[in-house]
């Protein structure tokens, strides 16, 4: 039944192709032993190859060479290559100066940001174009209690995504850890218990040990289930609501030189659900991000969308001011953004691989042309991998810049072409360009150069997108 419903995920959600090289993130824990045990069982028949990682945090002492050990074992078990990482001080420290400030500011947050570039890294490294990673229906369940308590809203309550940017996957969403293991057991498997998972002062840890067991013992013994299940309808309805309000975002928005005006009148008839939908959206256009951003926020802008007093304002979190002016709703920023003082640094973007502007990161992965590819746009760049050098370069304009805007009969000058869009002399600097070798690729938000576009003779897709973190 186990490997039966591992096998049925992962075709079911199209987690790989046959010939994939995939990364298994391995801890030492029951839910990552069980995962490396099932890919390795399965691995002829799904024709994948398989690498381990591991990575030690650093703050376990003596407990994690114990699990570096294990894993290594584990790994030589299977027949299974692995690569090992280390998190020194320095790196933790730099680390929680990044994130200082925000929300996942916690060592568990930047535990896992720190994984994450691990991970990706590695994969890179040893040529995998999958993650795989251990999350069960139990960690989905302990997800959405958390947020829940947090405040999150439809998209946030969607919970632990199966696949997610076309690299990292989750085969052990649909499993319980307590199956995982009885399965382990009856083979003679063992694993790592974590001692940091009984830390009470940690907030999962109390979600999984008092909140989650108490409602299966004095609610509903499929508590977690049904938790998973909600988690699952919200994560789909959000995927349907998303575009709906981008298509509505941009029937009623129009760009300003410091920030965008969105009409009164277009707003207003919108539903309220779809209104405050839009309201966030905006926010987050302007700032880069929602965090920070409640609910009361929202309600505050439509107040001053709808009051009879026009010179009321909505002043936002990080300087994002919200006024009314004739007929618009203009959002602008008074006060520099995060992201104008990081995006001018240069650096290069692997593939797969990320690069951080502030409040944004460009990502690429690699996809195949009938992968049901995601729709070019603003955000969304899709280039002919074989026409691309690697690594890709991240700066911003120069002198003399030019490039080939797809569509257009030749090259043009950058500065003429920003202009010709209307884009404020203030903010051509803060447009990142991506770079193969001397060449742009990518005027990000903008326009791919013709050169690199795919065709029908496209044999491999560099997807190249600008997220908000």
């Amino acid at each position: 039944m186990i490997e039966n419903a591992f096998r049925v995920a992962l075709r079911g959600d199209a987690m790989f192709r046959k010939g994939d090289r995939v990364l298994v993130a391995v801890s030492g824990g029951s839910d990552s032993t069980a995962l490396l045990a099932l890919f390795a069982r399965a691995r002829r028949d799904l024709g994948v190859d398989l690498h381990v990682a591991h990575l030690d945090h650093g703050w376990r002492g003596e407990a994690s060479a114990r699990d570096a050990e294990f894993v290594r074992r584990l790994a030589r078990r299977f027949r299974v290559p692995v690569t090992f990482g280390h998190v020194d001080p320095a790196t933790w420290r730099r680390a929680g100066l990044r994130m200082a400030g925000r929300r996942q500011s916690s060592r568990e947050a930047r535990a896992r940001t720190l994984r994450r570039r691990f991970l990706k890294a590695t994969a890179v490294k040893v040529g995998a174009q999958r993650i795989a990673l251990g999350h069960t229906l139990d960690d989905q369940a302990e997800s959405f209690l958390m947020r829940l308590l947090r405040g999150s809203g439809r998209r946030g309550l969607g919970g632990i995504h199966p696949v997610v940017d076309g690299l990292f996957i989750r085969p052990l969403l649909g499993l319980r850890r307590s199956e995982l293991r009885a399965w382990l057991r009856a083979r003679g498997l063992r694993w790592r218990e974590d001692a940091t998972n009984r830390d009470l002062s940690l907030t999962r840890n109390r979600v999984r040990r008092r909140l989650l067991p108490l409602l299966e013992r004095q609610f509903n013994p499929k508590a977690a289930e049904v938790l998973a299940r909600t988690a699952d309808i919200l994560r789909d309805e959000e995927a349907w609501l998303e575009p709906m309000t981008t298509a509505a975002y941009e029937a009623a928005v129009s760009e300003r030189s410091k920030g965008v005006a969105i009409d009164r009148e277009q707003l207003r008839a919108m539903p309220l659900a779809l209104r405050r939908r839009v309201v966030r959206l905006a926010i987050a256009r302007m700032r880069g991000h929602l965090r920070g951003v409640d609910k009361w926020h929202v309600d505050w802008v439509l107040h001053v969308m709808s009051s009879r007093c026009g010179n009321e304002q909505a002043v936002l979190p990080e300087g994002l001011w919200v006024e009314r002016d004739g007929p618009d709703l203009v959002f602008e920023v008074r006060q520099p953004a995060a992201e104008v003082q990081e995006v001018l640094r240069e650096g290069s973007l692997p593939a797969p691989g990320d690069f951080e502007l502030g409040a944004f990161r460009l990502t690429a992965r690699l996809a195949s042309p009938g992968e049901g590819l995601p729709k070019p746009g603003a955000r969304v760049a899709l280039l002919d991998a074989d026409l691309v050098k690697e690594p890709l370069l991240v700066r911003s304009r120069r002198p003399g810049d030019r490039f080939h805007p797809q569509g257009a009969p030749g090259s043009r000058r950058l500065k003429s072409f920003l202009i010709d869009r209307k884009v404020p002399v203030d903010e051509r600097g803060r447009i990142p360009l991506v770079l193969t070798g001397e060449r742009i690729a990518w005027v990000v938000g903008h326009r791919i150069d013709d050169r690199f576009k795919i065709t029908p003779a496209t044999r491999q897709v560099l997807v190249l997108t600008k997220e908000t973190r």
